[in-house]
């Protein structure tokens, strides 16, 4: 009888172990969202677009009854307004400005090069013309400035802002029909 043996008995089936589980569970998580990815831009894009066009159908209908036009004028007048701007053109101030600030460990300066931007060549010309004047201006608002709020960034902001509305004073004095558009600074450089 010992010989006899019990036939051995078959390994029981393994559950699957928490790794697989996990890994299964990360690729699922990661389809739900790929597809969400995908499907909210579609949805959204299906809805704002069915309530876009109902809304522009209904903007045209009261433009054309409030003031007595039909829809080839309104149209007309739409695409006037997205005319493309002209190229940018740019004039140097030169040669740089250079403003000195009497501190209590000594005097201090700030250097600095602008160009101005206009869309207009008749523009551009009345900078070159009306130099002097633009650079008297600029000169004493810079000298008239707290030298601490010019090492912020903000500060930098609101004198290049305060340097336009000089210049563009200046130009409108002189009948110049367009304002300079942008003043940038080209370097900037405080001791």
């Amino acid at each position: 009888m010992e010989d006899e043996k019990a036939p051995p008995t078959p390994p029981a089936p393994k559950a699957p172990s928490q790794m697989k589980l996990v890994i299964v569970g990360a690729l699922l998580l990661f389809v739900a969202l790929v597809g969400a990815q995908v499907a909210v831009p579609l949805i959204n894009g299906m809805i704002a677009g069915s309530h876009a066009t109902a809304a522009a159908e209904g903007e045209d209908e009261e433009i054309v009854l409030a003031e007595g036009r039909d829809a080839e004028a309104v149209e007309e007048e739409e695409a006037e307004e997205e005319e493309p701007l002209a190229p940018a053109l740019y004039a140097p101030l030169d040669p740089p400005f250079v403003v000195s600030f009497e501190q209590a460990g000594g005097a201090r300066y700030v250097q600095m090069t602008l160009q101005a931007m206009a869309r207009s060549e008749e523009t551009v010309e009345a900078v070159k013309q009306h130099s002097p004047a633009i650079r008297n201006a600029i000169l004493f608002l810079v000298s008239g400035y707290d030298l601490d709020l010019l090492t912020t960034q903000a500060g930098k902001e609101q004198l290049r802002k305060d340097l336009l509305v000089a210049a563009n004073e200046i130009l409108a004095k002189n009948g110049s029909e367009e304002p300079i558009e942008e003043l940038f600074f080209t370097s900037l450089v405080i001791q």
